[in-house]
This record gives C-alpha cells, structure tokens and sequence, in this order.
C-alpha cells in the first residue's frame, strides 16, 4: 500500500503536478486623504553607525524601501544579528578605520555596481536621539531619494 502511494506521487513529482502554484497575488489598497506614496528605484546604502539600536532601526527603514543595505560597526555579534534579522549585509569594521571603509566600499561597488546612499551616523545613539529616532531614519530614507537630489547632506543638531 505504501509503495503504491509512493509510486502515485512520484509520477505526480515527473508530471509536474506537485510543483507550486506559480505567480503573485497583489493586494490593492486605497490610499487614505492626504497619504503620500513614495516609489523608490532599486537603491543601494551603506550605513556606518556603532550605536546596534540605531543602527538596527536605519538598516530596516531602507530595508522596508527594498533597498540593498549593508552597514559597518565593531560588535560582530550585534551586527550579526542586525543582519539576520533585517536581511543586511554586514561588514566588521570599526567605522573609525578609514582604510577599511575604503575597501567595504569597493567590495560593494563590486558585488552591487555601486553604493548610491551613505548614511554616516558616527557619533550618534539611538538614546541621544530618544523617541525621535524613528524619524531620523524615516527622514534618511526620504533624503535618499533621487528627485531629492538637491539635498547633498543632513546635519542634525541635538
């Protein structure tokens, strides 16, 4: 009996029966009044930051924007993990080493063609910024975008 069942969906397997069902299902949303959407062209972005937190919440807003991320910082394994769970790639470089930076950045501008954004986030924590850190990396993430082109650099004053 169980040769028999074994059989079945092995000529099931051959027949192509058992492959998945292919193609995508969308789910149209209507937008709310006054919401503003956003496309963005697939980008790449380096994020140095030391600060996990913050660094964790920047990686995953670009992250969310499908972008292609990687970030710097000196803790393997707070990176480690950042890079699991946000689907980043990590480099363990201390984002002091301007020699090193200069080879991530070639290593990128090899694997990916280019890295289109730098987030340099140097000197800042996710408990400097408090409540509004969030917003930062929304707002880096809007500063990236290509018809945003006039603004070369962000400075933030606390």
């Amino acid at each position: 009996m169980a040769d028999n069942y074994l059989e079945k969906r092995m000529e099931e397997y051959r027949a192509g029966k058992l492959a998945s069902k292919g193609g995508k299902s969308y789910v149209v949303r209507q937008r709310k009044a006054g919401e503003f959407v956003l496309a963005f062209p697939p980008m790449s972005v380096l994020v140095l930051c030391e600060d996990a937190a913050l660094a964790g919440r920047v990686c995953g807003c670009f992250r969310k924007a499908d972008f292609q991320v990687a970030f710097c910082m000196a803790d393997r394994r707070e990176g480690t993990r950042i890079a699991q769970s946000a689907g980043c790639r990590f480099y363990p470089v201390a984002t002091s080493d301007a020699g090193r930076l200069d080879g991530v950045v070639d290593d990128l501008t090899e694997r990916w063609g280019a890295v289109d954004v730098v987030a340099d986030l140097r000197g800042l924590s996710d408990d400097e910024l408090g409540d509004s850190a969030g917003d930062v990396a929304s707002l880096l993430l809007l500063h990236s975008h290509p018809d945003f082109g006039l603004i070369a650099s962000t400075e933030l004053n606390l």
